[in-house]
């Protein structure tokens, strides 16, 4: 394959040097003029060890949704202010641990909810997922990310690992190592990884199914970027070289069969299908510097692009319910979230002040994950979008191509 194809991806051959890990979130508020909603967690009554292993986990998990700042210390008496409070018993009963939380109005003193929850000690994480989902829901008017998980590429000096975690990086599996792994995407269900593969001297798509760890290998001639899923999991948009040109493919896994979409010189790369799967966004530009974003309507392969501000556009993403489509612009040295709304056609813009790479949205949509270099270094970014919080989720370098779906 022709090096040519693959020059916006020159960062995949450097080598990095950190390793995972967890850590107490420190957030960084950006605007510091935006107020966050504090929630005081003491550690639960009941059984010491579950509680020291699953109060710290409620408190870091409502962290990362950016907007709380959950905090250990019960309030200070005879000092109200508009916080909240959550008080909680865990319990173990034979194979099952029982979890009772209030959460309470600090300023007014009154019980706002009262939470009930059960399940296997197997997993008892599971249990914290589904309290702080219902806590965010409870202290706001967004849906919680606890219930989620993250895949991303750790790459090494040995080569590539892929990796699949809960979103509160516990239980990570290791789902594949080679000398490297490009671009994972998770189908809409969550259940299949679609991914490319350099291994023996040539590069391949593989399919990953979560459910019963089988893979899958397809071989296709030029495929050289981002594998992007079809809303039925069982097609894919792929991006292959062929001659001079660049051409966009609409694969079914199931029949192997390849359907030309759309085809071009210099830039051609897809980026995603709408939830109806009725449009593609993809970048194509005819020189390396001036990448633009357009949409094809695969009913009528007609194309159509969108308005956009500055000249370098890249990494096409429609939200999950598909009334937005972001894309990142980059100059100056920031990159720019960019949403664009497909109804009112009104674009809101969010600076990041360092570089985006390969974004992908929450299942809520109110989030972005996205390799970067800011502020606190380069690794693995959460940014809220309302709110334009960031935090630097998983530091490192070598953490890249991250994906998000629904645990």
């Amino acid at each position: 394959m022709k090096s040519k194809i693959f020059f916006v991806f020159l960062f995949l051959v450097i080598l990095f040097k950190y390793s995972f890990c967890e850590e107490i979130p420190t957030i960084t508020v950006e605007p510091t003029s935006f107020s966050k909603t504090i929630i005081r967690i003491p550690d639960f009554e009941g059984d010491k060890n579950l509680s020291a292993q699953l109060t710290p986990l409620l408190r870091k998990l409502l962290n990362y949704h950016l907007f709380v700042l959950a905090l250990k210390n019960p309030p200070l008496p005879n000092y109200p202010s508009k916080e909240y409070y959550l008080v909680g018993n865990v319990e173990k009963k034979g194979n099952e641990i029982f979890i009772k939380a209030e959460l309470r109005d600090t300023l007014e003193n009154k019980i706002l909810k009262t939470y009930k929850i059960s399940g296997s000690s197997d997993y008892p994480q599971t249990l914290i997922y589904a309290l702080c989902d219902k806590l965010i829901e409870s202290i706001s008017h967004y849906k919680g990310i606890a219930f989620t998980k993250i895949v991303f590429v750790k790459r090494t000096s040995k080569g590539d690992k892929l990796y699949v975690a809960d979103f509160s990086k516990e239980n990570p599996r290791l789902l594949r190592s080679a000398p490297l792994i490009l671009f994972p995407k998770f189908s809409k269900s969550g259940n299949k990884l679609a991914y490319l593969v350099y291994e023996e001297n040539r590069y391949f798509l593989e399919i990953y199914n979560l459910k019963d760890s089988t893979k899958e290998k397809f071989t296709i001639k030029g495929i050289c970027s981002t594998p992007v899923w079809f809303p039925n999991d069982k097609e894919l948009v792929i991006t292959a070289e062929e001659g001079q040109e660049m051409v966009l493919y609409r694969f079914n896994t199931e029949t192997k069969e390849l359907t030309p979409l759309i085809k071009g010189r210099g830039i051609l790369q897809a980026g995603s299908v709408s939830p109806g799967g009725n449009f593609l966004a993809y970048v194509y530009g005819e020189k390396a510097g001036n990448p633009q974003i357009y949409l094809l309507d695969l009913e009528t392969l007609k194309p159509y692009k969108i308005p956009q501000k500055r000249i370098y556009n890249t990494s096409p993403r429609f939200s999950p319910k598909g009334e937005y489509l972001l894309f990142l612009s980059k100059g100056g040295g920031l990159s720019s979230i960019n949403l664009y709304n497909l109804k009112t056609k009104e674009q809101k813009e969010i600076k990041f002040s360092g570089n985006l790479e390969d974004p992908a949205f929450s299942p809520t949509g109110d989030y972005l994950i996205a390799f970067g270099e800011g502020k606190e270094g380069k690794g693995l970014y959460l940014i809220h979008l309302d709110s334009s919080l960031t935090y630097l989720y998983l530091s490192g370098s070598n953490f890249i191509f991250p994906d998000w779906a629904e645990l």
